[in-house]
C-alpha cells in the first residue's frame, strides 16, 4: 500500500506491476488500484497519481455516495417519476413533519427523529402520494391548456384526486386525473389526458373517437401499446 499526501487529502493506493506498456488507474470497491508497467519506479508512479488526484478524489467521492445510498435505501419497489426509476432512501432529523427531495438519482425522505421506532411504510407511502400530487398540479394544468388549444374545446372543469381502479375518467364534462399518473412518461400522460378530452365529444370508443385520437397523438400506435394495460 502506498500513500500520496496532498495539502488537504491523503490518497492510499495499491500498485500492481504488469507487463503492459502504459499505466492505468481504477477504483475497485472504494480502493485505488494502479496497474503500472514493471519498469516504472515508485517516483514515476507517484507522479502520475498526483497528476490524476482530482480524478481519483472525484471517483472516490462518487463511490462513497453510491455506497451510502445503497445502505440507506429501503426495500420497496423502485418509485417511478415520469417513467424514470428512483430508489428511496430515508433519513431522520429533528424536524416536525416528513419532507421529500426528488434528487437526480434517488428520492430522499427525511422523517422526524421521533418516528425512528415506528413502522414507516405508511408514512413513506403518504409522503410519496403528496409528491405525486404536487408534481401533478403543475404538469396536468400545462397539458390541459395545451390540449385545449390543440383540440379547440375543453372540459367544464378538471380535478386531481385519487381514483379507484383507474388513472383518469371523464364524467359529466369533468375530467378527473389520479396523481399517480405522474409515474409514467410525459408521452403516456399526454396520451391519457387527450383520451379523456376526446370523451368530451364521444362518450364511447367509436370510430370517430379513435380518428380524433390519431389526429392529435403523434406516434399513436406506439404509445397506445405502452398504455394498453393501464385503466382509464
Amino acid at each position: 500500500m502506498s500513500l500520496l499526501k496532498t495539502k488537504h487529502d491523503i490518497i492510499a493506493y495499491t500498485v500492481d506491476k504488469t507487463s503492459n506498456s502504459s499505466l492505468y488507474i481504477s477504483i475497485q470497491n472504494g480502493e485505488v488500484i494502479v496497474k503500472a508497467p514493471w519498469y516504472y519506479t515508485q517516483k514515476q508512479i507517484q507522479t502520475v497519481v498526483e497528476e490524476k488526484k482530482n480524478w481519483i478524489l472525484k471517483h472516490l467521492k462518487e463511490y462513497i455516495e453510491a455506497e451510502t445510498i445503497r445502505k440507506q435505501k429501503i426495500n420497496t419497489e423502485p418509485v417511478l417519476v415520469f417513467g424514470k426509476s428512483y430508489d428511496v432512501i430515508v433519513k431522520y432529523a429533528n424536524t416536525k413533519n416528513p419532507t421529500l427531495n426528488l434528487l437526480e438519482r434517488y428520492i430522499e425522505i427525511i422523517l422526524p427523529a421521533k418516528y425512528i421506532d415506528l413502522n414507516k411504510t405508511k408514512i413513506i407511502q403518504a409522503t410519496l402520494s403528496k409528491m405525486y400530487t404536487s408534481i401533478a398540479k403543475n404538469e396536468i394544468e400545462t397539458i390541459m391548456e395545451d390540449a385545449r388549444h390543440l383540440l379547440g374545446f375543453a372540459p367544464e372543469d378538471f380535478q386531481i384526486k385519487s381514483l379507484t381502479n383507474c388513472l383518469a375518467k371523464c364524467v359529466n364534462q369533468i375530467i378527473t386525473i389520479d396523481p399517480a399518473i405522474m409515474q409514467y412518461s410525459h408521452e403516456m400522460i399526454r396520451f391519457i389526458i387527450i383520451h379523456e378530452f376526446c370523451h368530451l365529444k364521444y362518450k364511447n370508443h367509436t370510430k370517430g373517437f379513435y380518428e380524433l385520437m390519431e389526429k392529435y397523438i403523434f406516434d399513436y400506435e406506439k404509445i397506445a401499446k405502452q398504455v394498453e394495460k393501464l385503466k382509464f
